[in-house]
């Protein structure tokens, strides 16, 4: 389920970056809703920007940054077990502002240690959902159960 956040959370920051004065949270909801992911795991999602995400919703706003920036993270072997989607999907997340520029080196050591010849966009997503959840154990989210999500509401 963690996967399916990480895609809800490059959903609304792509949308809300696209349209900053977007107010009306029930109409994402119900567009993501339509696409086929739970209540539980949309508020997850708006819950981790609105305790992740202070500032206001820019992606990497003023900072100069450029793709060749993230580059320096990577080493010729790194860059031959991460897919070119995966990397491209992984400088997506760092442009939204989902990763920060010091997740990277965390990703790089537990993309080496996932014991697979190439990581693609699905392995990807689960790295970086035990990177930014915070989690060891699979099974919670910021020391919630995935059973004990909060029931936030949705304006």
């Amino acid at each position: 389920m963690q996967e399916r956040i990480i895609e809800i959370l490059v959903y609304l920051l792509s949308e809300l970056n696209r349209d900053r004065a977007y107010k009306n949270k029930l109409s994402l909801t119900n567009t993501l809703t339509m696409k086929g992911y739970t209540e539980t795991e949309i508020n997850l999602a708006f819950a981790w920007i609105f305790n992740h995400l202070r500032r206001p919703i820019t992606g990497k706003g003023d900072q100069v940054h450029s793709f060749s920036d993230d580059m320096d993270h990577f080493t010729d072997a790194d860059q031959l077990i991460i897919s070119p989607e995966a990397y491209g999907y992984l400088l997506h997340l760092l442009d939204l502002g989902i990763m920060k520029d010091n997740d990277v080196e965390m990703f790089v050591e537990r993309a080496l240690a996932y014991g697979k010849d190439a990581i693609n966009v699905d392995d990807l997503k689960s790295i970086v959902a035990t990177i930014i959840f915070g989690m060891e154990n699979r099974s919670s989210f910021n020391g919630y159960s995935m059973s004990q999500a909060p029931d936030l509401p949705i304006q």
